[in-house]
């Protein structure tokens, strides 16, 4: 189980490092070729988007593997085909009615963000690109078959999309208008890949066609487990979302669409530690749960260890950037060198957020989302306290703290709640 762990973290973390650097290429091409205001309002629009996605993201993906890797291995393949088509038409409602409230909010949007005419402008067409967010069953579906690989190779189609067009808009000396197009198209190339690519590797397993046997009422013919997770999974995605992408939003309203620039420009950076994270998390999923339900004594010791070596490999990522962090902003542009704090004190919270995927990962497992839910609402309000009360008096450098004080107690309560739970 260890080695299938590595081998398919291994696959995953090789697309994500690829993709990582393709972003932060991108971004810091961007950032360097347009006034730092005028790249901090493309961030915030495009942040506006992916916020109004993630408060309707249900995340079906992980249930697809809560209760589809059990239905897999028994080899009941009517439950799993009603399992994936009631997790489709979950996502399709979903990026449907983000579309519709990411049009409508528009105005609310430009108000708290300080857009201009033109921006708003923009807006209105730009939220359609949430109708291509109907993706997590297909994501769900590359989990289940063990396919790390190709969401390896999903994860680099968005950022090389977008480095692509960058370049372009970059060469042909484009205005704001031409980086923005890169964004969404970027975004929608992402998410068309990740839909078909996960249509296709079903079609390789299932011996009937997914419709055969649909009915319009197995949605809620679901069982009470199904929507109980679903409803804990979906809070803690929007829990989770609010250190992570609403903080950009705050930053600009706060400090205005320059500082925001910097702030995304520091936290794309800092994924090089988060987006591992939540991979690692991925990865531990599907084997946790199996170990889980079969008793294995490994289950204890693999969260620990992993845990231990993540939070290290982490630790030393933090200490690079503290000694080269100023020079690799600088080539960026001087406009961004003094969120070089910032940057290290988000890379200093990821390494504990690195050290707690393997818990967290533990817990979907066992079956106490619920308790890590709770978990979780006290680290987020914790966050927002603290983010209030120091950034309009210390500036950027405030999220930061926010960022490093959160990560230190939801790791410190959810590595306790494992522990207890195991005794």
């Amino acid at each position: 189980m260890s080695r299938r762990i590595a081998i398919n973290f291994g696959k995953v973390l090789r697309g994500r490092g690829i993709a990582a650097v393709l972003s932060v290429a991108s971004i810091a091409l961007a950032a360097h070729a347009l006034p730092v205001e005028q790249f901090g309002l493309i961030i915030l629009l495009h942040t506006y988007i992916k916020v109004v996605k993630g408060f309707l993201n249900f995340r079906t993906f992980e249930a697809i593997v809560r209760f589809g890797v059990p239905m897999q291995e028994s080899g009941d393949e009517p439950a799993l085909k009603s399992l994936l088509r009631t997790s489709m038409m979950i996502d399709f409602s979903s990026s449907l009615l983000a579309a519709l409230i990411g049009i409508s909010a528009v105005p609310l949007a430009a108000q708290f963000l300080h857009w201009d005419e033109q921006l708003t402008s923009w807006a209105w067409f730009y939220g359609f690109i949430l109708l291509s967010t109907c993706v997590n069953t297909s994501s769900g579906i590359l989990r289940l078959y063990d396919r790390f690989d190709a969401l390896g190779i999903q994860f680099t189609v968005q950022p090389l999309v977008r480095l692509v067009l960058v370049c372009l808009a970059w060469l042909l000396e484009g205005d704001m208008f031409f980086f923005l197009l890169a964004w969404g198209f970027a975004y929608c190339a992402g998410n068309i890949y990740m839909f078909m690519r996960g249509l296709f590797e079903l079609r390789q397993h299932l011996a009937t066609p997914l419709y055969e046997g649909f009915r319009w009422r197995e949605i809620f013919e679901r069982g009470r487990e199904f929507w109980s997770f679903i409803g804990v999974i979906y809070w803690q995605t929007n829990l989770d979302l609010i250190p992570k992408q609403v903080s950009t939003l705050l930053a600009g309203n706060l400090l205005g669409p320059a500082a925001a620039g910097q702030f995304r420009l520091a936290r794309e950076i800092s994924t090089v530690l988060t987006r591992p994270a939540a991979l690692l998390r991925d990865v531990l999923f599907p084997d946790l749960t199996r170990a889980w339900h079969s008793k294995d004594p490994r289950f204890r010791k693999l969260q620990f260890r992993t845990s231990a070596i993540a939070g290290s490999a982490g630790l030393l990522i933090v200490i690079f950037a503290w000694f080269a962090g100023e020079s690799l902003l600088a080539l960026v542009g001087e406009d961004y060198v003094p969120a070089k704090p910032l940057m290290v004190l988000l890379l200093f919270a990821a390494s504990f957020e690195m050290a707690s995927a393997p818990f967290r990962a533990a817990a979907y497992a066992m079956g106490k989302a619920a308790m890590l839910l709770r978990i979780h609402a006290v680290g987020v309000g914790f966050y927002i306290v603290i983010f209030y009360l120091v950034t309009g008096h210390i500036g950027l450098i405030g999220p930061g703290l926010a960022s490093v004080a959160t990560s230190i107690l939801t790791f410190t309560l959810t590595a306790s709640l494992i522990t207890r739970m195991q005794k």
